[in-house]
């Protein structure tokens, strides 16, 4: 396949692009998604503590986040179909090697050798987008509408084979998708980052990048916390797993929403106004989540918790991306991301194990508050400097 122009990019986004970089994007971020029934099938498959648990699913997630983190400042120099299949091959086999495990040694090693291969796409398909998509906040809207429309089956058959067959269903059916997925990766172009005129890079931008970072990681560790843990705060109010699998199915349903306000939206209101609801929405669904103990506020915060989690991403991505045009802090930013949910499980269990959940619901809306104030101070710094807003006003063109 030949490489597309800087022309033929900057005039529309070609399909194998975007096709590719969405493949990436699902078969990197399968195991965050789907983290609910991982939890749950290594709680009922080998009877470990919600501790316990917490930290098997971490490993995975922590490989995500340092293997993302180490590839970002690399891609611009990569070709991204060759660097794509090489991590392809790595998290097929590590797949495999999940489902045969029988030993959590062997699992935690086999998890984390997935994570390596599943951070790398994930950057991959972050940085495709901020690099050579002409609008990137409505390119990560359509990522989370193919996240909601597929996570509707995805989570109902999740429920089914996690309380059939435990830890070994839920990984086969990952494995069984990452296969399905990978032709599509043949369809990435086989291009690096744009080059571009050279410019100096804005002193603030690295400080603002960083900020953000901060930010993307306690706003995902709180969600990805909740959400993880979302099967056992289910079981604790009376609920089976498959019951709470077609609860989540229903919250991805609705999450639609979410993502098609994201993507029809796009920055017509700007960022502060959308970063500030989706902060306080997630503010009230922690404290109905932790506190309140009744299955129908349960089934609406979950709701909730979706049509937040769609419709926030583009705009922490979409902002990361006008930072810089290469990508490198687009893939940065799903270092953070990644980075977010390799904590929340963790620290979401070990707060559960060590006082509760009322500390939980503390603990959680401190770290969204301060993502908060992070995200609208870097919107507020970066969108008053010339240079920025002419990154943003070209990449929304």
């Amino acid at each position: 396949m030949a490489n597309p122009s800087t022309a033929s990019v900057a005039s529309g986004d070609p399909l194998s692009l975007v096709i590719g970089a969405t493949a990436c994007q699902v078969i990197g971020g399968l195991v965050p998604q789907m983290s609910p029934f991982v939890v749950a099938g290594l709680i009922d498959g080998l009877a470990l503590s919600e501790r316990d648990a917490g930290i098997v699913a971490s490993v995975e997630l922590l490989a995500l986040a340092v293997s993302a983190i180490l590839i970002a400042p690399v891609l611009p120099r990569l070709s991204y179909r060759r660097a794509g299949m090489s991590a392809l091959v790595l998290t097929v086999a590590a797949q495999a090697a999940s489902i045969v495990s029988d030993g959590w040694t062997s699992l935690v090693l086999s998890r984390g050798a997935a994570g390596i291969g599943e951070g790398a796409l994930y950057a991959m398909s972050l940085s495709l987008v901020a690099s050579h998509c002409c609008n990137p906040v409505k390119t990560f809207g359509l990522f989370q509408l193919v996240w909601a429309i597929g996570s509707v089956v995805l989570f109902g058959i999740g429920g089914e084979v996690t309380a059939a067959y435990g830890h070994r269903g839920i990984f086969a059916l990952l494995a069984g998708l990452t296969l399905a997925l990978s032709p599509f990766l043949l369809l990435i172009p086989d291009l690096r980052a744009l080059k571009r005129t050279a410019t100096r890079t804005p002193p603030s931008v690295p400080l603002l990048g960083s900020l953000l970072f901060a930010a993307i990681v306690l706003y995902v560790a709180v969600s990805a916390g909740l959400f993880a843990f979302s099967g056992p705060m289910g079981e604790r109010i009376g609920l089976d797993t498959a019951a709470v699998g077609y609860i989540l199915t229903l919250s991805t349903v609705v999450g639609l929403a979410g993502a098609g306000a994201a993507t029809a939206l796009n920055v017509r209101w700007g960022r502060a106004v959308p970063i500030s609801a989706f902060c306080l929405g997630y503010v009230v669904v922690a404290l109905v989540l932790c506190l309140w103990t009744n299955p129908v506020a349960y089934s609406v915060a979950v709701i909730l918790s979706a049509v937040l989690y769609y419709f926030s991403l583009p705009y922490l991505f979409g902002l990361a991306a006008t930072l810089d045009q290469s990508g490198r802090w687009a893939a940065a930013a799903g270092s953070a991301y990644l980075l977010g949910f390799a904590a929340g499980p963790v620290f979401t269990g070990a707060v559960i194990a060590a006082s509760g959940y009322a500390s939980l619901a503390t603990v959680c809306v401190t770290m969204i508050i301060v993502a908060w104030a992070l995200a609208v101070s870097i919107v507020a710094r970066a969108f008053h400097e010339d240079r920025l807003a002419d990154r943003l006003r070209n990449s929304a063109t």
